[in-house]
This record gives C-alpha cells, sequence and structure tokens, in this order.
C-alpha cells in the first residue's frame, strides 16, 4: 500500500498510508489528512489513483504544490521517493508493492484446486529446470499454431524484453497474462505464486476471456504433478477423452485443453502458469507446451528479480522510518544544559541501534530547581524506544507537580511501567532534584548503575539509595539520600553500555577503567571528562560496533 511519510513539519515522522482512490490535504479538520501548517490552505491539494498510477493535483492554493521542488502546475504522476512541498510542510511518496491493483478481468471469482485423482494422466510433459528429460508420447491433435522454432525463440525474445525492467511484481505479473492471450489466446488464465512463507500456492493474477460469473475450477492433479516432477503438463482434448469422462471439475468447466507450466529460479518452484481452453477447435499441443514453458522461465527470472526489489524496497523504507525515529528521539534530548552558577553540566547519549533504550534529561522544576534523570530501557530497537517515550512523557508530568518529591516521582513511574511494559521489559533509572539555592542533590536509583560521586582522587562513593527496577513490582518502595554539593565534586551519571563497551577479545571497559579515567580528568570541565569517557570507549573497542546505548551525564561543581 502506498503512503505519505512526513519528513519535516509539525507531524514530522508520521506515516499516512493511501487506502483509498482518492485522498484530500488540507489544513481543514474536514481532510483526509489534516495538516498543521499556517502556509497550506484549508483545502490544499489532493491524490487520486488512475489506470495504475497515483497522481497529485493541486486545488487552487494560495501557496501552490512542489514535487522534487518544481511547482506543479497541473496534474502530475507520483512516482516512489518523489518529496511533496506543501507549504512548510514536506512528504515523501512510497510506492508500496501493493501500489497497484491487481489487473484481473475476474478479480472477483475465486479459484478453486479441486482433489480429483481421475484427472491424472496426461498426454504430453516437458522436463523443467535440472529435472532428468520425461520419454513423451507425441499425440498431437489437431493443428499446432507455434511449429517454427525460429517464431517461438522470437516470442520468448519479445517475452524477455518486455518484463526485464518491471520490477513492480502486480504489473510485472498482468505484462505476463497480457503476453499470454496475446500469443496463446486461452479462455482463462492464471498465475499462481507461492507464498515465500507458508509455501502455499496463492492466485495472484486472473484472467477469463468471457465475463460470466462462475468460479475458476482447476483440478489439483495436473498442479500437484506439474510441482512435483518440475515438468510442464498438456491436457489435449480431456472432454473428448474417455479417461477424464468422470472428472468432476473438467465436465464442470468444460475443459478441451489445459497446460501447467512451472515457474523455476535456482532451483525454487516460485508457482505455476495455468491456461487452459474451452471453445477452440485446436487443442493445445507440444509446441504451445514449450512456448509456455519458455515463457514461464523468464518469468521466473524476472518474478525472483521483482521480489528481490520488493524486499530492498521494504529494508530501505525501514532503514528511512528508523532514520526519522532517531531524529524524532534524538530531538527529545535536551538541546541545551542548565546554565546554573557554580556547576558544569555535560551529557551524551549515542543508540547502538537506530533508536535505542536510553535516556537523561534535565527537567525545570519550581524554585530554580532541576530534576535531573538517566534512564535505560531493557532491550534495545523499536519497543525499547517506544516504552521510553512513555517513560519521558510521564516523568515529566510527574516530576512537575506541585511538592512532588523524589521518592512519590519514582513510585509513580514504576507503577507506569508495570502498567505498560510488555515482554518482561522493564526500566532502571536514576532521578533527583537538584537544588542550587540549597546546593543540595537529592536522589533515588531504581536498579541503574550506581552513579560516581568524586570528591577527590582518592574519595568516591557510588550513589546506591532507591530501590528495585521500575515496571518489576508494582508496590515497590523507594528511598531516597539527599547529598550536598561541595567546590570539585564530580557526579558521573551513565548507562551499562559504558562500562559494558567490548572489545575484539571480549573483555569489558569495566568499572575502574572508568573510574581511572574520570581521576585523570579531575581538573577538566564537565565536557572535556565526558569527551575522555567517549575516547576511552573507543580505544578500547577498537573496530568492534558499538553493542549497548553509550549514556554519560557529567556535574561538576566548580
Amino acid at each position: 500500500m502506498p503512503r505519505l511519510v512526513v519528513e519535516s513539519g509539525a507531524d514530522g515522522g508520521m506515516i499516512f498510508p493511501i487506502s483509498q482512490s482518492l485522498i484530500s490535504l488540507g489544513r481543514s479538520v474536514s481532510n483526509s489528512i489534516q495538516i498543521i501548517d499556517r502556509k497550506v490552505s484549508r483545502h490544499h491539494a489532493e491524490i487520486y489513483y488512475r489506470e495504475g498510477n497515483y497522481y497529485l493535483r493541486d486545488l487552487g492554493s494560495k501557496n501552490g504544490c512542489f514535487i522534487d521542488k518544481k511547482s506543479v502546475d497541473k496534474e502530475t504522476r507520483l512516482v516512489n521517493g518523489n518529496q511533496i512541498t506543501i507549504g512548510e510542510t514536506i512528504l515523501v511518496y512510497e510506492s508500496g508493492p501493493e501500489d497497484e491493483p491487481s489487473f484481473s478481468e475476474s478479480s472477483s471469482k475465486s479459484v478453486k484446486i479441486v482433489e480429483n485423482l481421475e484427472w491424472g494422466t496426461l498426454e504430453k510433459s516437458l522436463a523443467v529446470g535440472k529435472q532428468p528429460p520425461i520419454d513423451l508420447e507425441m499425440k498431437v491433435s489437431g493443428e499446432a499454431l507455434f511449429k517454427d522454432s525460429h517464431k517461438r525463440l522470437e516470442i520468448l525474445y519479445q517475452v524477455a524484453d518486455a518484463i526485464r525492467n518491471i520490477l513492480n511484481l502486480d504489473e510485472l505479473l498482468n505484462q505476463i497474462m497480457s503476453i499470454i492471450y496475446n500469443v496463446m489466446q486461452p479462455d482463462r488464465g492464471l498465475i499462481m505464486l507461492r507464498d515465500e512463507h507458508t509455501r502455499e500456492l496463492i492466485p495472484k493474477t486472473v484472467k477469463k476471456r468471457t465475463e460470466d460469473r462462475e468460479d475458476i475450477t482447476i483440478s489439483s492433479t495436473i498442479v500437484d504433478r506439474c510441482l512435483r516432477d518440475c515438468v510442464s503438463l498438456v491436457v489435449s482434448d480431456a472432454a473428448l477423452d474417455e479417461r477424464f469422462s468422470g472428472s468432476e471439475s473438467i465436465i464442470v468447466n468444460r475443459i478441451r485443453s489445459a497446460i501447467c507450466a512451472p515457474m523455476i529460479f535456482k532451483d525454487e518452484i516460485l508457482g505455476v502458469i495455468y491456461v487452459d481452453t474451452q471453445t477452440r477447435i485446436s487443442s493445445y499441443g507440444q509446441e504451445e507446451l514449450e512456448l509456455l514453458t519458455g515463457i514461464a522461465n523468464q518469468s521466473a527470472m524476472a518474478i525472483a528479480n521483482a521480489r528481490l526489489h520488493g524486499r530492498l524496497v521494504e529494508q530501505h523504507k525501514l532503514a528511512r522510518e528508523m532514520e526519522i525515529a532517531r531524529t524524532i528521539q534524538m530531538n527529545l534530548l535536551p538541546k541545551v544544559y542548565p546554565m546554573l552558577e557554580n556547576l558544569d553540566i555535560s551529557a551524551m547519549s549515542l543508540p547502538a541501534k537506530k533508536v535505542g533504550g536510553d535516556y537523561y534529561d534535565f527537567i525545570p522544576l519550581s524554585e530554580g530547581r532541576y530534576g535531573i534523570v538517566i534512564a535505560d530501557v531493557s532491550g534495545k530497537g523499536v519497543p525499547a524506544a517506544l516504552l521510553l517515550a512513555t517513560i519521558r512523557a510521564s516523568l515529566l508530568i510527574e516530576a512537575q507537580q506541585k511538592d512532588a518529591s523524589v521518592t512519590n516521582v519514582m513510585t509513580k513511574m514504576n507503577q507506569m511501567a508495570c502498567r505498560d511494559a510488555t515482554n518482561n521489559m522493564f526500566v532502571t533509572m536514576v532521578y533527583g532534584i537538584l537544588d542550587p539555592a540549597k546546593k543540595t542533590f537529592e536522589y533515588s536509583n531504581a536498579g541503574h548503575c550506581f552513579p560516581l560521586l568524586f570528591d577527590s582522587a582518592e574519595e568516591m562513593e557510588q550513589l546506591k539509595t532507591g530501590g528495585n527496577f521500575l515496571g518489576i513490582m508494582e508496590n515497590a518502595e523507594y528511598k531516597s539520600k539527599r547529598v550536598h554539593l561541595k567546590s570539585g565534586q564530580i557526579y558521573v551519571l551513565f548507562s551499562d553500555g559504558v562500562t559494558d563497551t567490548m572489545n575484539s577479545s571480549g573483555g569489558l571497559l569495566g568499572l575502574e577503567r572508568l573510574k581511572n579515567e574520570v581521576r585523570s580528568g579531575l581538573h577538566k570541565s564537565a565536557q572535556e571528562i565526558r569527551d575522555g569517557i567517549y575516547e576511552a570507549s573507543l580505544d578500547f573497542r577498537g573496530g568492534i560496533d558499538q553493542f549497548d546505548d553509550f549514556t554519560v551525564v557529567i556535574m561538576k561543581v566548580v
């Protein structure tokens, strides 16, 4: 399904699926997609579907529409990756693997594969792939359509040329079916592909020459034999053959001749092409069998390429979404540090993946105080990032309540985590209130790495007071401790991604190396200490990728 991804604007990061043939865009709430932007008209533009494509049309807006920075004067066809600018909002159009409806003159009709063991003796077969040749009984009835091998070869070249550059799977299957109808003129035809996960055969493209509403019923025997033995099969004059006189599917559908050909790519059966005729005087024979087999071989390669392209497109979309998520998450971190007299602050957070589970913040409170927090959600990636966003929003609300104490805030956060955390996820957190006027820092530690408090090179204390992880026990109790700010003190709050930095031998950076790095920089600024810790981690792991989210907060009393 195609969609619009808001790359920048008030709704940056939002994704809007295009699930209807006509959607409207504008500032008014009555639009399919409402865009909050002062430069967007109430009814600004619309996107509509026509003949296999989506188009953008400006609705006479004041500031116009732009596609890839070019003004849209009239309706313009959208292609994957188009950057649409409306006002100050930028949206990216992404066409999905199901962007266009599958072409089918009988799309409303179902396909039934009937279990029918009586339709089992076939007149002709042709080995496909690496299977050994099968002896054939040549018994062709009627005039062959393609006796000229040069003509068949020319048709196959045309097939290859027509489908080699089509990477949209639905469009490709429709083109293949159109070619088959042009050169073989069947009464009914369908392409079935194996589901990549369940391996079940799924009808993808179905076409009938007539407009009747009957279901298409085919025998399982010919399909099963085709798949099992990797052979193309033809049944000729089925309705007249005494061997098939009791075959229900042939009687119901009045099949005179049918061909089923497997589509094989690198020894993998991707699906089958099936065609039959009910009214033709001539039956299908060896020449038609060879031609459809050739078309199936060409189609298999094209389908494999289209599927690979589809997977690459999905990976690209996922990577793009993750980049957007990373941008949003990084924007949630503080842009500036508190400007406090006699206190030097610096911090950083780097996710191991595109998005991570670490978080820190400086929350302005009443009377010039600040809430200081560092947290780590178990796990990494999108689940951790989602829980982290919930944690942040809840903490901002709870911390700024009147007279909210450290322990009360921690208790509320634990209750929230118990409610929202799933799949055994939990949160570790240090939350404290920094009071510059009273020169105190009151904190509580919920199972997080113990922050380090350096008074000097020799004197170092770990801040351990608190309670259990958040999200484990709903009735957990938390304690707090107040420490007094003294000149020269350095507070180091960090996540386990710092001490768990791993080198090529599997060794960990560890707490002692972290302590030594801080001790060696007691005379430095908070930012220099922060950068020194990060540089030490880079030197330690060498060329090894970052294993866990890396977050550190430095507060130095000067």
